[in-house]
């Protein structure tokens, strides 16, 4: 499976999400402009693990729809290419936590099935590739789960 294509494809896919003014909704609580503090100004191709956050305290959570729509290509290649978060664990676990167990948040509501069926196939590369490490931090049976649910 060539990852680099899927990963150009995917940014290609996302395109028509333009970066927003805001990347959460900064008038809903503290949280929610620190984590806009943190990412706002960034463009999604230079977006750190370090911003990005931890699978127990990550900003995607928070994410506007727009802003999904803008972030996420960022967020599946650092999943499917094996990156580490900020604390040195496998990125991949908190994409599966936050966005694959998630698939029908309002985060998500703004996207075409093309986008979905992207998320989607992020998601098999992951089982498909990176098996062993899902099995290693305990998410086998997230990932399969993950995958049902963006398979509608």
């Amino acid at each position: 499976m060539d990852i680099v294509g899927f990963v150009e494809s995917t940014y290609q896919l996302f395109e028509a999400f333009e970066k927003p003014e805001s990347a959460t909704d900064i008038e809903h609580c503290e949280e929610c402009r620190d984590h806009n503090d943190e990412i706002n100004n960034v463009n999604k191709r230079d977006l750190s693990p370090e911003q990005i956050g931890t699978v127990c305290w990550g900003v995607s959570s928070f994410l506007t729809p727009q802003a999904m729509g803008y972030y996420i290509p960022r967020f599946i290649e650092l999943a499917v290419t094996g990156q580490n978060d900020k604390e040195g664990s496998p990125y991949m676990c908190l994409f599966i936590n936050q966005i694959g167990l998630n698939a029908e948040s309002l985060q998500f509501s703004e996207f075409s099935a093309e986008q979905r069926q992207a998320v989607h196939k992020s998601l098999i590369i992951l089982k498909t590739k990176y098996m062993s490490t899902l099995l290693e931090h305990c998410w086998e049976n997230d990932i399969d789960t993950a995958i049902t649910q963006w398979s509608t």
